[in-house]
């Protein structure tokens, strides 16, 4: 009888760590990973202008579409938010208002590039992440459109408004920005296996459409419409489509390894 009961409590005991994994993969399977894609430009705002006239705004708008379309056909526990789906201009700090309000997990900014007139002829991809040493517009942006501390009977900052801005948003920030090197290492790889693109390297600068998303945040300069080739296969379909892929497949990379890291913080 005492090996019966044994046995019974051993089955018990199993069970209860069963039905707590699957509770947990079962809390896990309803968080909806959210992707923010940005066109850059638009409207009013061109963009560069390339050798053949081309507006740089005409060419992010149909490979951020592409994108939206590849990544909504492969999960449907995948939100995709666009700043802009039309040719529409919407200023810069509205973009990572977008961003915020819709709790993205990421942020990517597309884009095309052109070469400063002193410089030589420039071809190929760059990526960028936020430099927030270099700049500290980038601090005093995120404190001010997302936290009020601030007391509204008062100008002097409040105790915790300080602590808040000397202890938390540089740990916030770093976060941030080791997610965004990692999304931006993945997508290097991914542009030089999938496109005719030469990588230039991956650059930290102050973006300001960057500073305003408070999540990793990512903005890609897709070739120069300064040089012949790129702006060439930038008007095309086929490098259009290449592109979109490209930054689609890193996407879903870094949501696999998203919820791989968070599938253990779930309560």
């Amino acid at each position: 009888m005492k090996y019966l009961l044994f046995f019974l409590f051993i089955i018990l005991y199993f069970a209860q760590f069963e039905s707590g994994t699957s509770q947990t993969e079962n809390n896990y399977s309803k968080r909806v990973f959210t992707v923010i894609l940005d066109a850059g430009h638009g409207g009013k705002d061109p963009g560069t202008i390339g050798l053949s006239g081309i507006y740089e705004k005409n060419i992010v708008l149909p490979i951020v579409l592409k994108i939206k379309e590849y990544l909504n056909k492969y999960d449907n526990q995948l939100k995709v938010i666009l700043t802009r789906s039309t040719d529409e201009f919407i200023e810069l700090k509205e973009r990572g208002k977008i961003a915020n309000s819709n709790n993205g997990d990421l942020f990517v900014s597309v884009h095309c590039n052109y070469k400063k007139t002193e410089e030589n002829d420039k071809n190929g991809f760059e990526i960028y992440i936020s430099d927030l040493v270099k700049t500290k517009d980038a601090e005093n942006y995120t404190l001010n459109e997302n936290l009020k501390y601030k007391p509204s009977n008062s100008d002097t900052l409040s105790k915790e408004y300080i602590n808040f801005k000397s202890v938390f948003i540089p740990m916030l920030q770093n976060a941030f920005f080791r997610k965004s090197e990692y999304m931006a290492g993945i997508l290097r790889n991914e542009f030089a296996k999938s496109t005719n693109l030469q990588s230039r390297g991956i650059f930290q600068d102050a973006f300001f459409v960057l500073i305003g998303a408070s999540m990793p945040s990512i903005l890609i300069e897709c070739g120069f419409l300064s040089n012949k080739s790129d702006e060439d296969y930038l008007k095309s379909d086929k490098g259009q489509t290449d592109i979109a892929k490209a930054i689609y497949k890193s996407i879903i990379y870094y949501k696999m390894d998203f919820e791989f890291e968070n599938i253990f913080s779930v309560k």
